[in-house]
């Protein structure tokens, strides 16, 4: 940036020694553009801001390296979970006893980070009525039980009379997951929102026809029906028409997920949003200047009540097991029996796990998997295939998946002897104690017994009571039996004398 004084001497040759832009950009060794900047320039007020910030921050002193810290881990995470300056000056209060003002941690955190600022056209106000909510799903990055970085859904559900919201973190944004959290949001509220608002979610629209009327999927409709609201649909790209749930997608990522949580749970993770959302609802209104939860206490008269029946949320699907005992679904393959290969199964599909079932009878279940391509068996599906096939077990992909000690014990086996184990294993299963498979191996081995007989006896006497019946129990009052029968005739028959 040049200097006021080189400044004025482009305007003088160009004012009063009258030489072209050129000469003087050649005189004055400056760039032609930067020589047409100054000799055109009519407006010289001032219109730059000086520098308010304060070169050092002595309260927060011992606080900004911790700060700093915050802000390099926040560029390794998606930016809309990142720390915001109010959410920084929360953490350093709670977490490090942080005495100072926000707005020092304001300046601070200004200067620090580079903040991208985008602008948007207005929207004309909305008007809410009491209890109704808006709907809607919000990416956020969490940390799994091995501390690898994943990506969940946040469904929220705002009241934007209140200004509350409640929230569920889930796997995915599918319908299992949209219906399963609003249903727990209902129970927990206590209560139906009589009017809720959504985008356009292909879980709940199957088509937008021209004149702006939807088709709704099935389950969805069957949703609605059943906890009695009015389901109202947003014009395409209008996400303004929602903007209250919007927003607090947003607010609850930047402080509920901020720092990235870890989780080894949905269930567990969810049960702590709720303390979360409860709290937040003792701030007061942004416009209002109320408390959130006395407004909310108005919404919540305006709730319909809760259905006799709770609804669950799952859909079917029927499928085809392939000739290695697995059936499909969202390109994850989950481990039938192989005497399945080419039947037809109804899957029973919920958010988290999958029943799975031939004729009307159970035939597995599994956890939903949420990955591509992964592979699910169970074990205890393929020993009766085994026991006809007892030499290939080692070769099979669910040998690792066996209890460790019954791997063992079949490896060290052979011929006959691996067959009666596996005709063994396979009633454990059959019976439904797989769980005490283990268990009769010890006894066994504590008793100096490895063979099958001995260890299907172990077995027995864990998993099966004798079945003894109790001695009969006469009246006190029974007539008492005096019997005493003479064995001379039988004498007689063996040639012997008579004895009286």
């Amino acid at each position: 940036m040049l200097r006021m004084a080189q400044i004025n001497y482009i305007k003088d040759l160009y004012e009063n020694e009258d030489l072209s832009l050129r000469e003087i950009a050649r005189k004055t060794g400056h760039s032609f553009e930067t020589v047409r900047k100054y000799a055109d320039k009519t407006d010289w007020n001032e219109d730059v801001r000086p520098n308010s910030e304060p070169r050092y921050y002595p309260v927060l002193g011992e606080y900004i390296p911790i700060i700093d810290e915050w802000l390099v881990e926040d560029r390794k995470i998606p930016r809309k979970q990142r720390h915001t300056a109010k959410r920084i000056y929360d953490r350093l209060r709670d977490e490090y006893g942080f005495s100072g003002c926000y707005s020092c941690v304001r300046r601070y955190v200004r200067k620090k980070k580079l903040e991208v600022r985008t602008t948007s056209d207005g929207y004309l106000p909305l008007s809410h009525g009491k209890g109704h909510g808006q709907v809607d799903f919000g990416e956020a990055m969490f940390y799994d039980a091995q501390g690898n970085a994943d990506s969940g859904y946040a469904l929220t559900i705002s009241f934007p009379n209140a200004n509350k919201g409640y929230t569920q973190f889930f796997p995915a944004q599918n319908q299992e997951c949209l219906l399963e959290g609003m249903k727990r949001i209902f129970e927990h509220i206590g209560g139906v929102p009589p009017v809720l608002r959504f985008d356009n979610m292909t879980t709940a629209v199957a088509q937008v026809l021209k004149d702006g009327e939807r088709v709704l999927t099935d389950g969805f409709t069957r949703f609605m029906l059943h906890y009695r609201f009015r389901a109202e649909f947003c014009n395409p790209a209008s996400g303004n028409e929602k903007g209250n749930v919007e927003n607090k997608v947003g607010y609850n990522r930047r402080n509920a997920f901020v720092p990235v949580p870890k989780i080894t749970s949905f269930d567990e993770f969810n049960e702590g949003l709720w303390d979360w959302c409860e709290k937040d609802a003792e701030r007061l209104h942004y416009k209002k200047g109320v408390p959130i939860q006395e407004l909310w206490e108005e919404d919540r008269e305006a709730l319909l009540a809760l259905p006799e029946h709770p609804f669950s949320a799952f859909r079917y699907a029927s499928l085809t097991v392939n000739k290695y005992g697995f059936a499909t679904i969202e390109t994850n393959k989950y481990g039938l029996s192989p005497s399945l290969a080419g039947e037809i199964v109804q899957a029973k599909i919920f958010y988290d796990h999958i029943e799975f079932f031939h004729d009307h009878k159970p035939v597995g279940r599994y956890r939903r998997s949420y990955k591509t391509n992964e592979e699910l068996f169970d074990w205890t599906h393929y020993v009766s295939t085994l026991c006809k096939k007892p030499g290939a077990i080692e070769h099979t992909r669910f040998f690792q998946k066996m209890p460790q000690r019954w791997q063992c014990y079949l490896e060290e086996s052979s011929g006959k002897e691996r067959k009666n184990a596996l005709q063994l294993l396979n009633e454990i299963v059959n019976d439904g104690n797989a769980a005490l498979c283990d268990d009769a191996l010890v006894l066994a081995g504590e008793n100096g017994r490895t063979d099958t007989d001995s260890i299907r006896q172990c077995y027995y006497m864990i998993a099966k009571k004798e079945n003894r019946p109790e001695p009969l129990k006469l009246l006190g009052n029974a007539p008492v039996l005096n019997y005493n029968p003479s064995l001379s005739a039988y004498d007689g028959l063996m040639g012997g004398e008579a004895h009286v």
